[in-house]
């Protein structure tokens, strides 16, 4: 009532000061579809396709309707990229995290400065790409490979966290009005997008995989209400994702109920004729990319705009006008939820302004969140954390890590702002009364060329070595995949001299930054190096975190983040990258021992779980409840991941060795324990049927794990894991989701 109130006072009084043309669709007091039915019926086919085919900087303006450019293409990964803004760490760093919130508070921050960015650019006539309020965000792909060069932007190996994960984002960015829109949210890359990166490239996919692994992050992020999807560059199984009607039709819509719009990966639209050659001419891809789905083509260029052509292909009967009328609706019903089409005063987001970049509040969340992604992969005798007030005498900081802020910055971020970027040598200096720095590597983080002299003297009679190593978007991003999780050569050389040529009783600590698991077995396995911290790509915030979690101070600096993907210990563990079967892949696979398995974390303090209860017995379908009591046996006040795994002790078809079906970050004070509620839900036991008509629960034993960490990992945590068994009992049929 009070909404409407308030639209009919705007209606009134307000609405007629801001001179918009008398069209029903710019009368607030509609509902939105009466208003999106309106727009669209008075498009003629030039003014449909100079939206559809500009999903690059900006779209046509339509003068006589009053209608502006809009720009769809804008990065949200973490941060405001088009606009510039607080830098958050990356993607796969957030989902080491574990935590909804820290990926909500993340997400909603980004929209916050992307939309006090666009109200600027708005104003100033300006649509380019990164200056809309349509986020190709998040990244939801499966990291289902160590090497591939985009792990970076994913939420990691596991199909379930990652729709958890994305739904917090898309929620965060989005907003909570109950009217508008902060910003749209957008899924990507749909689907089976996961290495390697050639763009003509078909993924072979079974139709089990695909179910089980491939497509649940995305139904997850159509549940949690995002505006777009992205279909990829790659085909599957012989169809372009953009002209893949089961795809974008048929699973997204029918199944899903999906009614946003699909707009394409840049130029995957064009790629259906020039790398795949699936149709020839750009009338009959425009035909076949619209008729399966795809709203929006996103080009680079314009040399080939196939979306140009649709005017023909409905003057040839290939596309149906109507068809073209109803892919229009989801894009204009976005704009308007955005408030594009209402007074500027009835959208309480458009009042932000420039002072929320970067505010201090922001800044604050950044250094936050680093720290909460930090995983602490090994720690001798309790190296860490340094006690307060730790100096040493002399230290040594070295690596190419060691003092660059755009490389410990990783890809699509927020150009690094020099007056808030910390690095560890400006942060982790403060270790010392003196402190010797060299970084090794000469030029890039490829490190060919190497400054063997120049290291030995910086760790020479140092009390503490602090090495910085790891990848960077020179070894790993976006159309760079590896072809080894091997560490640069000389990288691997710079540690090994750092332990060698330092005294002998010289504590050695590895910081590592990369996304993709590398090969660190020689650290891991020896003595010298007393700990290991993997940092992912922390952004702005890298220095001043690194320094809180190391020496344990203030708030959430006890490092709990937990691998969000397996960690490999070689090559030859990792199956071809082209081989898209998962056997041999992520946890739920695997067939070997990892250096470092899927949701491992080690903590400064331990935690013992007891008391586990949970449902014996349920009919299929139907959820299981539980409970169980997470005791901190330390000193030292802390967060833990508690982690909730099944598995199927006899399906009739093939399942996952072990499946993540329940997950929580929980913070628990120092010889306290609290009791924690977990939830196993019906559909996480349903299975994928031979015959591929959908989803089935059957009956059977279920095994059941609770802790801190997957059951019977050769390495292990400072947790226990807590084990039983229930009972489904009959038989459920879930239908295809």
């Amino acid at each position: 009532m009070i909404v409407r109130l308030t639209v009919l006072l705007f209606l009134n009084f307000v609405a007629p000061r801001y001179g918009f043309p008398d069209f029903p669709f710019y009368n607030v007091s509609l509902t939105w579809e009466e208003r999106v039915d309106d727009l669209v019926s008075r498009l003629t086919i030039p003014e449909m396709v100079g939206q559809m085919s500009r999903g690059t900087n900006g779209t046509d303006p339509i003068q006589r309707l009053g209608i502006k450019p809009y720009e769809w293409w804008t990065e949200c990964l973490r941060g405001d990229i088009g606009g510039g803004g607080t830098g958050f760490p990356e993607a796969i760093g957030l989902a080491a995290s574990f935590s909804e919130e820290v990926i909500f508070n993340v997400a909603r921050a980004t929209g916050i400065e992307v939309r006090a960015h666009n109200t600027v650019f708005s104003k100033d006539g300006s649509y380019t790409v990164g200056r809309g309020l349509s986020c190709l965000s998040p990244v939801i792909n499966i990291a289902r490979d160590p090497r591939w060069g985009r792990n970076e932007e994913t939420y990691g190996e596991d199909p379930y966290v990652s729709g958890v994960l994305a739904s917090a984002f898309v929620q965060g960015l989005q907003g909570d009005h109950p009217r508008y829109l902060l910003t749209s949210a957008g899924c990507k890359h749909f689907d089976g997008w996961a290495g390697p990166q050639y763009l003509d490239f078909d993924a072979q996919i079974t139709m089990r995989d695909w179910r089980t692994t491939f497509l649940p992050a995305f139904r997850a992020c159509v549940k949690a209400g995002t505006y777009n999807i992205m279909c990829s560059y790659n085909s599957i199984n012989g169809i372009p994702s953009c002209a893949n009607k089961e795809l974008l039709t048929d699973i997204l819509r029918d199944e899903w109920g999906f009614k946003g719009y699909v707009i394409s990966d840049a130029d995957a639209v064009s790629n259906v004729v020039t790398k795949f050659h699936y149709r020839n001419n750009s009338v009959d891809a425009a035909a076949a990319c619209v008729n399966a789905g795809c709203n929006i083509e996103l080009g680079l260029s314009f040399l080939l705009n196939v979306y140009q052509s649709i005017g023909q292909a409905v003057s040839e009967g290939k596309l149906q006008e109507s068809k073209v009328r109803e892919m229009m609706k989801p894009m204009w019903y976005t704009r308007m939820k955005l408030g594009e089409f209402d007074p500027p005063e009835m959208n309480p987001y458009k009042q932000l302004n420039l002072s929320v970049v970067q505010s201090q509040e922001h800044r604050q969340l950044a250094i936050k969140t680093a720290m909460k992604t930090f995983v602490l992969l090994k720690n001798e005798n309790n190296f860490l954390p340094l006690k307060f007030g730790t100096q040493f005498q002399k230290i040594a900081i070295v690596g190419p890590l060691a003092n660059n802020s755009k490389v410990q910055t990783g890809n699509y971020s927020p150009p690094v702002d020099p007056r808030y970027a910390t690095t560890p040598l400006i942060n982790l200096s403060r270790l010392g009364n003196s402190v010797q720095y060299n970084p090794g590597c000469i030029g890039s983080t490829r490190c060919q060329t190497y400054d063997h002299e120049g290291l030995k003297q910086a760790v020479n009679g140092v009390d503490f070595v602090i090495v910085c190593l790891g990848l960077g978007n020179d070894i790993e991003k976006e159309g760079l995949d590896r072809n080894t999780i091997e560490l640069p050569v000389n990288q691997s050389q710079i540690l090994q001299d750092a332990v060698n040529n330092s005294p002998a009783n010289t504590p050695v600590l590895l910081i590592m930054f990369n996304a993709g698991p590398v090969d660190i077995t020689w650290a891991d396995s020896n003595p010298r190096v007393v700990a290991i911290l993997e940092a992912f790509y922390p952004s702005q915030a890298t220095g001043e975190a690194l320094f809180n979690v190391i020496t344990m101070s203030g708030p959430d600096s006890v490092p709990a983040g937990r691998l969000p993907c397996t960690w490999p210990a070689s090559d030859q563990q990792i199956p071809p990258i082209a081989n898209y079967s998962m056997e041999g892949r992520t946890y739920r696979y695997i067939n070997y021992d990892p250096l470092y398995p899927y949701g491992y974390g080690l903590s400064y303090t331990s935690f013992t779980y007891t008391n586990l209860q949970f449902s014996q017995s349920i009919l299929a379908g139907n959820d299981v409840e539980g409970s169980v009591d997470v005791y901190n046996n330390g000193q030292i006040s802390a967060d833990e991941v508690i982690q909730v795994y099944i598995n199927w002790q006899n399906s009739p078809v093939p399942t996952p060795k072990l499946q993540l079906v329940d997950f929580k970050r929980q913070y628990i004070i120092a010889q306290n324990k609290i009791r924690v509620k977990f939830r196993v839900k019906g559909e996480s036991m349903a299975v994928w049927m031979e015959d591929n008509s959908g989803w089935m629960v059957y009956p059977g034993q279920y095994g059941v794990f609770v802790g801190g960490q997957q059951p019977n990992q050769y390495k292990i945590t400072n947790s226990n894991v807590l084990s039983g068994m229930f009972e489904v009992t009959e038989t459920r049929f879930l239908g295809k989701y």
